[in-house]
């Protein structure tokens, strides 16, 4: 079977003895920006925020795993949310009154819940959504599959959730990406393993694949194809748009010899690319680390953001290419000497790129943010929260609306229970 979390896992567990309840840093969220320097970069000697505000979130108690993604000036967020009987996917919208009532587009006590393999949203086409989660294959097996629902009026109402492929076997879908075209149509990507036990040309036997399908607003589905017939089996996906309508996406590969390095594919003229590897740093590990990339774009440039262990040295790094992905410069490493990864990335309108990711600080867990240039690395980096909890912040996700970029996280309430932190931070000029 893949490396799978196959059973249901609420939150990861941090380190052991970390045991003290979360907090978060002055006025309850915001820390000092950093004065350290970046390797290749000047000194972070300002904040990457000028405000960083703590915003009412949608949910009301015990919630998990938001995702957030932007249509025109609205914000959009999915979360879950466990009950005694059920676990719920739910929605809001938030915009210049606030945020919409939630509603709930998935539910089921056969819901399969991951800290790390979580539902995720995308705006389409003129005021549509897509939302999609996980759901178990079948009471006795490991297996689970992705159900996908279309709202066309920017999530009032939803339809009823199909899974967007054919293969119906007792094996494991997930880690989907969703992006909207320049048809109004959803590409999708996830990673597949209807490969295992099983032979023949569009399946290498025992490995996970990289697959793709479109669905229009209608809810026709095209047929789903492979994009690359050998990858990591548990690590998030990512993909961008490129100036010129192309997709980009960034996933971890995997080779014959266990090297998990992260690779880029395109959809160009309905065609997908062979896999382009960002940077050949050689992680050689047996089993899936877990900890997938993040891919933004800005015209013809992408930025890639990464975690690596290669040669047993923890580090986040981040490339560029200026040439929509075809080849990428040396990547600058951004963090601090202990992190965990789980990185979200994007650009900013002045060209610049904002990273985040999880790292060590003595027993605590901090959300850290870099503002990066290509040219001299990390400029800036400011921390956004401490979690001093025995579990963990797990996948912090961000979204940006002009100068405006929230955040929204997992926050540890205890070991087994947490709730959604959602935060705006207005940017300023760098300097």
């Amino acid at each position: 079977m893949p490396g799978f979390i196959s059973t249901p896992k609420v939150l990861v567990p941090k380190r052991p003895l970390a045991g003290r309840l979360g907090r978060f840093l002055s006025s309850g969220l915001v820390a000092p920006a950093f004065s350290l320097c970046s390797l290749g970069g000047a000194l972070a000697e300002q904040p990457v925020f000028d405000s960083l505000v703590l915003l009412e979130p949608p949910t009301s108690g015990i919630a998990q795993e938001p995702y957030l993604d932007v249509s025109g000036t609205s914000l959009l967020m999915s979360w879950m949310v466990p009950t005694a009987s059920e676990i719920l996917v739910q929605f809001a919208r938030l915009d210049d009154v606030g945020w919409s009532n939630p509603v709930t587009v998935g539910r089921g006590e056969d819901l399969f819940v991951n800290w790390a393999d979580f539902p995720t949203v995308a705006a389409f086409g003129d005021g549509n959504i897509a939302l999609h989660w996980l759901r178990r294959a079948s009471r006795s097996g490991y297996g689970y599959h992705v159900e996908l629902s279309l709202s066309n009026d920017i999530g009032r109402s939803w339809s009823d959730p199909i899974i967007p492929y054919s293969d119906r076997s007792d094996q494991q879908h997930g880690f989907v990406t969703m992006s909207g075209n320049a048809d109004g149509a959803l590409e999708l990507l996830w990673l597949d393993a209807r490969g295992y036990g099983q032979t023949g040309l569009l399946a290498r036997a025992d490995n996970m694949q990289l697959r793709a399908t479109r669905i229009d607003a209608d809810g026709r589905l095209e047929s789903d194809r492979p994009v690359d017939s050998k990858t990591c089996s548990c690590c998030q996906t990512s993909s961008a748009r490129l100036g010129d309508g192309s997709l980009v996406v960034a996933y971890r590969d995997r080779t014959d010899a266990e090297i998990r390095d992260i690779s880029i594919v395109r959809l160009l003229d309905g065609a997908w690319t062979d896999p382009v590897n960002v940077h050949p740093d050689g992680w050689e590990i047996s089993g899936c680390p877990v900890n997938g990339p993040a891919v933004a774009a800005q015209g013809e440039r992408v930025a890639v953001a990464w975690f690596t262990a290669a040669d047993d040295v923890a580090a986040v790094k981040l490339a560029f290419s200026d040439d929509a992905g075809t080849g990428f410069a040396t990547p600058a490493r951004i963090d601090l000497g202990d992190p965990l990864g789980r990185v979200d990335t994007l650009f900013l309108e002045d060209g610049s790129v904002l990273v985040t990711w999880l790292e060590w600080q003595g027993d605590d867990e901090v959300l850290l943010a870099c503002r990066a240039l290509e040219s001299r690395g990390c400029v800036t980096r400011q921390v956004l929260a401490r979690n001093s909890s025995d579990a963990s912040m797990n996948f912090p996700r961000m979204a940006r609306i002009g100068q405006d970029v929230y955040f929204a996280l997992t926050t540890p309430i205890n070991a087994r229970q947490s709730t959604v932190t959602v935060m705006r931070g207005q940017l300023g000029p760098l300097e």
